[in-house]
């Protein structure tokens, strides 16, 4: 699911209901290295163990040998009713050159003994370059394909910030004076998001806003700074000031296209530039793929189509190209 979703918020939620889960982020500043990942998972496997501090092997990190065999200790004794889940936040941070790019990301196990899960999260990725090669049962959930439910949540998530107290205060009299009712503010605001929570939260956190917002539509006029900081992140790992002249090319055609569009699409417009007589739609494609967890893509006439995954972003970017 595209960034900002609230894959982080499902399952650091799913962790608290569930307390005996195994959880990790690779989203919080020097966790995204496989090394740091097999210490911490491990160190939580053997306290589950033994319930006392743990002594790792100096060898630990090389591979995934002995998180196979935490697992596999940890298997055998669950009873029938029991189960091992291990939650995995951020996966799209992973560091891969803190690990060979023939192996698993963060070294996880090809194969997982019984009543042992993994639930991991990640921004939208191409199977061919998943970096997991597992011969166990799994399942891919796209929150995407819930439409009413994130709606349904994004909504529930504004009534619940106006309810707090001290915080939703100022806000609700803002509301009072540019909306007929707090129904209509949440309803617009949600649309607006596109049921995106890392911009209804950065949104939130500005109103009452300054500058206010502009006539007619209600859209913000700036991007709020925290929005813009987490942008700038996304963008850099786009490439950012280190795009090459195809990439900067097809961004541009992403952001002044107000519709999706197709590769072919993409490499039409190119092609009216002298400097890309060379570039072909395979060219095109590649770019692409390389943005495809920024990228919205939707069958239009039989053909796939591109977008970037929220309109403030592409605001954001813009600026940039």
């Amino acid at each position: 699911s595209y960034p900002g979703s609230g894959k982080s918020a499902i399952l650091a939620n799913y962790t608290i209901k569930n307390p005996q889960t195994v959880y990790y982020t690779a989203e919080v500043e020097r966790k995204n290295r496989a090394d740091e990942f097999l210490i911490t998972i491990c160190t939580q496997l053997i306290q589950k163990i033994e319930n006392q501090n743990p002594t790792l092997p100096d060898n630990v990190t090389e591979g995934s040998w002995y998180l196979s065999l935490l697992l596999q200790k940890i298997s055998d004794n669950l009873t029938a009713d029991q189960k091992l889940i291990v939650v995995v936040d951020g996966c799209d941070y992973l560091d891969r050159q803190s690990q060979p790019r023939d192996s698993n990301i963060f070294y996880l196990p090809r194969y997982l003994p019984k009543q042992v899960y993994f639930l991991l999260a990640r921004r939208p990725f191409l199977r061919a370059k998943s970096g997991l090669l597992i011969e166990t049962p799994a399942e891919t959930l796209n929150l995407e394909e819930y439409p009413e439910q994130n709606q349904a949540d994004a909504r529930a998530y504004v009534e619940h910030y106006l309810a707090i107290p001290g915080v939703g205060a100022n806000i609700k009299s803002w509301v009072a004076e540019n909306y007929l009712s707090e129904a209509e503010f949440c309803r617009e605001l949600v649309v607006e998001s596109g049921n995106n929570f890392m911009y209804l939260s950065r949104v939130l956190g500005v109103i009452p806003p300054n500058p206010p917002l502009e006539g007619g539509d209600r859209k913000w006029r700036d991007i709020p700074p925290g929005l813009e900081e987490y942008y700038q992140g996304l963008w850099e790992k786009m490439g950012g000031e280190g795009l090459s002249e195809i990439e900067l090319g097809v961004l541009r055609v992403l952001v002044e296209e107000e519709e999706a569009v197709s590769v072919e699409a993409i490499e039409r417009s190119l092609s009216g530039n002298a400097q890309f007589i060379d570039v072909d739609e395979y060219d095109v494609e590649e770019v692409l793929e390389s943005w495809v967890e920024f990228l919205h893509q939707q069958e239009i006439g039989g053909k796939i189509c591109y977008s970037l995954y929220h309109w403030s972003f592409c605001d954001f970017l813009r600026l940039r190209v």
